[in-house]
């Protein structure tokens, strides 16, 4: 009797060891299976993370590429490489946290800027105009390049209003020398109401977002290049602005403020000015506008008494067309 308890307690004992023992192995597999999943859960979150860092990166720097090692993130790192045109980008993250690695490759495609319609050589749209014209201004709606050859495409109003009230009273405020300026659709002076549906608030909201240039209030003279006609760019001036000397520019340029034009700048795209209350835009110099002049305001003031020429051109707006970037990506596919 005595015997057999204490073969029961002995095998007891052994059963219970043996239980222990499984218990610290799975109390121990329990543990790494914890930390490897948190270590792979880190590296992956790096990994995404690291994606979206370079997407708003290239949002601004619309020309970055290439491969980029060890950038420390939430106590791990990560690489990453930009590769391929801008119809199709790679992007391939790596993420690393402790013993753990961890990859997303994202395929994305920037989209175009979007062009404005353009309706003549100079729109305005507003509910309160004044035009006050003088000097040698040339306003010219039939299509010329920017070398003065004529352009391919039909000819579009000199000037283009979107109310024929507004119409009728920029004709009746031309003086007889500057109607015979105003050239294009219809001949001199060329004036006429065009239809437009175009939601300028949302136009030049995406403009902003995707410029490549942001300038303040101020004088801008001799030396300053807003672009060039090989690389053409987006620019957003948010205050008044006075363009003066042989300052140039291209592509697109958005103004929230006032303008003034002189000494010799030219711009070779589409040039808008836009605000919620006034408008006021003085030409006093030899400049020009090839490509659009768009002027879009509860009021808009147009004092101009210089030499400036504002100029329909297809080739400056199909330039701008072509070749300027805008910062918003669409994703093909996210792949991890």
């Amino acid at each position: 009797m005595g015997r057999g308890i204490i073969i029961i307690v002995l095998g007891v004992s052994v059963i219970t060891a043996f239980l222990i023992l499984k218990l610290n192995a799975n109390s121990k597999q329990g543990l790494k299976t914890t930390v490897d999943y948190y270590e792979l859960t880190q590296a992956r979150i790096i990994a995404n993370s690291g994606v979206e860092i370079y997407l708003e990166k290239l949002r601004r720097n619309k020309t970055l590429t290439g491969t980029f090692s060890d950038i420390g993130l939430m106590d791990g790192e990560y690489d990453l490489s930009i590769t391929g045109p801008d119809s199709q980008m790679t992007i391939t993250s790596t993420g690393h946290f402790g013993n753990t690695n961890y990859q997303v490759i994202v395929t994305a495609a920037r989209e175009k800027a979007i062009v404005p319609p353009v309706k003549g050589a100079l729109y305005i749209s507003s509910t309160n105009l004044d035009v006050n014209l003088k000097g040698n201004l040339d306003i010219d709606g039939n299509d010329r390049n920017i070398d003065d050859s004529p352009g391919p495409n039909p000819s579009l109003p000199g000037i283009a209003v979107d109310d024929p009230g507004d119409s009728a009273y920029v004709v009746d405020e031309l003086k007889p020398k500057i109607a015979n300026d105003i050239n294009g659709l219809g001949g001199s002076p060329s004036v006429h109401t065009v239809a437009d549906t175009t939601d300028w608030d949302e136009v030049t909201e995406n403009l902003i977002f995707s410029a490549d240039y942001t300038l303040h209030s101020g004088t801008y003279a001799s030396g300053t290049v807003l672009g060039t006609f090989a690389e053409p760019k987006i620019t957003f001036v948010n205050g008044d602005v006075h363009f003066s000397g042989t300052a140039t520019g291209s592509g697109i340029m958005v103004i929230n403020g006032n303008v003034t034009m002189s000494g010799q700048f030219t711009y070779y795209g589409i040039l808008i000015v836009y605000g919620q209350s006034s408008i006021e835009t003085n030409i006093v110099g030899n400049g020009g506008v090839y490509g659009s002049t768009i002027l879009v305001g509860d009021n808009v003031d147009i004092q101009a008494t210089g030499n400036s020429a504002f100029y329909y051109s297809s080739q400056a707006i199909s330039n701008a067309q072509m070749n300027l970037k805008s910062s918003r990506f669409r994703i093909l596919s996210w792949w991890e």
